[in-house]
């Protein structure tokens, strides 16, 4: 339905447009057309007039029609009270639209091509108002397609950069817009710099200059300026020449020797050029470049050991780029070089190097070159510095030696010294010619055994060596015979041979050289050789079941140096073991196992013979054999083994019998004797008795000696006896540097006195309650309380007062028997702490005599004695039973 309708538009369309022809004609004479311009691929608003002329009035048809068109590309209709919007699909298609709410009403046509461009009527009818036509003009704005860069060779350039164009180049170039309608504006522009401005085509021409670097031009095509313009860049890249070239620091003086660096930089130079070096005409290679980060310096540092030889030389450094025309820049200067002397020394005039005499007179010039000048100059000879003195002469620069003599000839070096160091010359060895000497004075001893020949050669010293030799010999037989070789020609060196005892005496010898023949001759002592003599003794030690060591002394050489030789034969087989030779008679001999002995020879032999052998025979240990079966040898040597062990353990027991028998025997007093100390203990016996019978007691003690010493008596111990005083090592005084106190056992043991003394019975002293710490101080307490008890008479009731025979209140003991010398409770001793002076503290009842090993009894202090404390007194039980009887 609604294409029939159309269909019917569009007829009625053409019949009315044909009707209204004439009518059309008039308005376009009379109308103007209006220019609409749209870009390609953009939208073109094209206005159309829809106002009506009478008010009130409506639209009821828009018809859009196009010159080369006999249709409409577009229709709006209004009239059944529906807007019907039309379009031409072969022509605009979706691509239009018509909107009457803008003023004027617009027909938008998106996406532009090319083929929209044209001429476009819009015809409006209304209701009731006339028809109105407005005409428009669409351009389409279609920009360049591209653009071509000429150079000036009118080739295209294609690429970013273009060259490089080495500076002060001029550069053409022409930009073309290809494409495009209406035709676009070219331009060239630098920056925001216009160089040229043309249509479709402009052109540039300029010279390239350093402030141009970097060069960027760009071309610019322009179709309207509601089109982005379309653009190239294009960059020129130039080649620039440094700037400069220099030496950093400039000319300066340099030292000979000692390493320097020097510097060339070439600034704004593109791209980096090569700096070279060179020392005059010669390329120096010892360098390394350096190039700043933006690349406008280029350093090239040099290093270099200047020598005096580079004194006036020309140092240079030399910049180029490749691929640039007239590029080379240099900057060098003349070296000043500084070092320290150079000395060179040399002969005076007239003297020939190779001819001097020892006598002759020489002299020695000493020519320097030094930069600063030297102040100093000396020789030196072998390293020593030559002085001035005994014919040695020396001035500023000169060295004069009168008669020189052959010591003088050796290495000359003269030294000169600046501000810089030392410089010394080249050694100068003077060579001082002189007739042959012998290098030994006093003549050489040579031996030589009868037959034999030996070599003697003629060592002389002399300068040049000799050109022929004189052999003679000189003995009590022959005063001067005269040798010759068998060739007949004369040597340094002659084989004599000793034929008979008469050719034994002087050999001398005598050299001839340019300078003149020798004066005293060579001379050499022909002694009679023999061979060795045979070793004196050999001593064999470290002798084990493989090894053994021998040491022989050397007997007489013979007069030359003598070796020795040693064989070692098995004496069961006779098989020899080893043989060997030495410097020295003195061998370790090993790995000789097998062999129970073994028979030993020495020789001793020089270069006449040997000796006769000195032969020895060593017998090896036997190795250890081991048996893992029982058999009845086994047995047999194990009762052997076991009777050899009971012998000698009786005998040990015998031994250990016998010798506590002799001392036994030893230890008692014999009958009748009396001991060496007994007239010193007479006397004071004599004043501890105070009796009137003196004499009595005198007889008595002959038989019965008063003082017994501790060390005659033999102790018996009852129970279980522990020794008093034992020998101890804890001591450091002289008081107790043999014993050490023990422990106090209270018993009183008897003693075992001979048989014309009175027999004296004391049962033993029971005291087992007292405690173990009652201690004597020392031995010699207990010894002199013993020399007292024995002192005294069997009787001693008469002896002592009537007051000490009971027994007082604070002792340990309970009588006077029990403790008839009140001895008193000991304090815990240390044996090793013990003083002389600790004896009457302790024992206060004895006057002790150290001399004559005697004590007295005292009865002033035996009534102040030290008491026992109350809590020792209370510790100890009643003592009423136990008492010891009085003899």
């Amino acid at each position: 339905m609604i294409k029939i309708r159309v269909a019917c538009l569009v007829m009625f369309a053409v019949l009315q447009r044909s009707a209204e022809s004439q009518q059309d004609v008039i308005i376009e004479e009379s109308s103007s057309i209006e220019s609409v311009h749209a870009a390609l691929g953009r939208a073109a608003e094209l206005p159309c007039d829809v106002t009506p002329a009478i008010a009130h009035d409506s639209v009821a048809l828009v018809i859009w029609y196009k010159q080369g068109h006999n249709t409409p590309v577009y229709t709006f209709d209004t009239r059944d009270g529906v807007d019907t919007h039309w379009s031409d699909p072969a022509t605009l298609g979706s691509r239009a639209s018509f909107r009457t709410s803008t003023t004027p009403a617009l027909l938008v046509l998106t996406k532009i091509r090319p083929e929209d461009s044209g001429q476009y009527r819009c015809r409006v009818d209304f209701i009731k108002s006339p028809t109105k036509n407005t005409r428009l003009n669409l351009t389409v704005l279609i920009p360049p397609e591209r653009l071509v860069i000429l150079d000036q060779d009118g080739e295209e350039f294609r690429g970013g950069a273009m060259g490089p164009f080495d500076e002060g180049t001029r550069v053409n170039l022409t930009c073309v817009a290809i494409g495009g309608r209406p035709a676009a504006r070219v331009s060239w522009w630098q920056s925001h710099a216009l160089l040229a401005n043309s249509e479709s085509r402009a052109s540039v021409s300029f010279t390239l200059q350093r402030d141009l670097y970097p060069a960027t031009l760009t071309c610019q095509a322009v179709t309207d300026p509601s089109i982005s313009p379309l653009s190239e860049n294009i960059t020129i890249d130039m080649n620039l020449y440094p700037l400069w070239v220099r030496i950093i620091g400039g000319a300066r003086p340099l030292v000979a020797g000692r390493a320097v660096e020097i510097i060339c930089q070439a600034v704004g130079a593109r791209p980096h050029p090569t700096i070279s070096w060179w020392k005059g005409a010669t390329r120096l290679h010892t360098i390394r470049e350096k190039i700043s980060p933006d690349g406008n310096v280029t350093s090239s540092i040099l290093s270099i050991i200047p020598t005096v030889e580079d004194s006036g030389r020309i140092i240079s450094c030399r910049s180029v780029q490749q691929n640039l025309k007239h590029s080379v820049r240099e900057d060098g200067w003349k070296m000043e070089i500084q070092h320290v002397p150079i000395p060179k020394l040399k002969l005076g005039a007239n003297l020939d190097p190779d001819n001097i005499m020892e006598g002759s007179d020489v002299y020695l010039d000493c020519d320097v070159r030094s930069r600063p000048d030297h102040d100093h100059v000396y020789f030196t000879y072998n390293g020593v510095i030559v002085k001035g003195s005994g014919g040695v002469l020396v001035s500023r620069q000169s060295l004069v030696l009168q008669g020189v003599s052959r010591q003088r000839a050796g290495a000359y070096v003269c030294v000169a010294r600046n501000s810089l160091g030392e410089g010394s010359s080249d050694p100068l060895h003077l060579d001082v010619k002189f007739s042959p000497v012998c290098t030994k004075k006093d003549g050489v001893a040579l031996r030589a055994a009868r037959g034999e020949t030996m070599s003697i050669k003629c060592d002389v010293d002399a300068n040049p060596m000799p050109s022929s030799f004189r052999w003679w010999f000189n003995s009590s037989t022959y005063t001067e015979r005269e040798l010759t070789s068998s060739n007949g020609i004369s040597t340094d060196a002659y084989d004599y041979r000793v034929n008979s005892s008469s050719e034994y005496g002087w050999v001398q010898c005598a050299g001839t050289n340019s300078v003149g023949r020798q004066t005293e001759p060579c001379m050499f002592h022909i002694l009679p050789a023999d061979r060795p003599s045979a070793v004196q003794s050999c001593d064999i030690s470290n002798v084990t079941h493989e090894c053994f060591l021998i040491e022989c002394n050397p007997g007489y050489d013979g007069g030359l140096a003598q070796e020795f030789m040693l064989q070692v034969f098995i004496v069961e087989n006779g098989a020899l073991i080893t043989n060997r030779t030495g410097m020295a008679a003195q061998w370790r001999v090993c790995n000789v196992s097998g062999a129970q002995s073994v028979r030993v020879s020495v020789y001793a032999y020089n270069r006449v013979g040997h000796s006769e052998p000195h032969t020895v025979t060593v017998g090896l240990l036997e190795h250890p054999q081991r048996h893992t079966g029982i058999s009845s040898v086994s047995v047999q040597l194990s009762a052997v083994l076991v009777s050899v062990l009971c012998a000698v353990s009786v005998l040990i027991c015998v031994g250990t019998l016998a010798t506590f028998a002799l001392c036994y025997r030893h230890c008692q007093p014999r009958r009748g004797e009396k001991p060496e100390k007994a007239k010193g203990r007479d006397e004071s016996t004599k004043d501890l008795l105070e009796d009137k019978s003196e004499a009595k007691d005198e007889k008595h003690s002959d038989t019965n000696p008063d003082i017994i010493p501790i060390e005659t008596k033999n102790i018996a111990v009852t129970e279980t006896a522990q020794p008093l005083l034992t020998h101890g090592h804890c001591c450091d005084r002289p008081i107790c540097d043999q014993y050490v106190v023990r422990p106090m056992q209270y018993h009183v043991h008897p003693y075992n006195i001979d048989a014309n003394t009175p027999s004296l019975s004391l049962e033993p002293l029971e005291l087992s309650y007292l405690p173990t710490e009652y201690r004597l101080p020392h031995d010699k307490v207990y010894e002199d309380w013993l020399r007292y008890k024995n002192a005294l008479p069997m009787d001693t009731s008469n002896l002592l007062p009537p007051h000490q025979l009971t027994p007082q209140p604070n002792s340990i003991y309970s009588s006077i028997k029990r403790n008839p010398l009140k001895l008193v409770k000991m304090p815990e001793l240390d044996p090793c702490r013990l003083e002389v002076s600790n004896y009457q503290r302790y024992s206060p009842s004895l006057q002790l005599n150290p001399e004559n090993n005697t004590a007295r009894y005292n009865n002033t202090q035996m009534n102040e004695a030290q008491p026992i404390t109350g809590n020792e007194r209370q510790q100890a039980p009643n003592e009423a039973s136990n008492t010891v009887p009085q003899r």
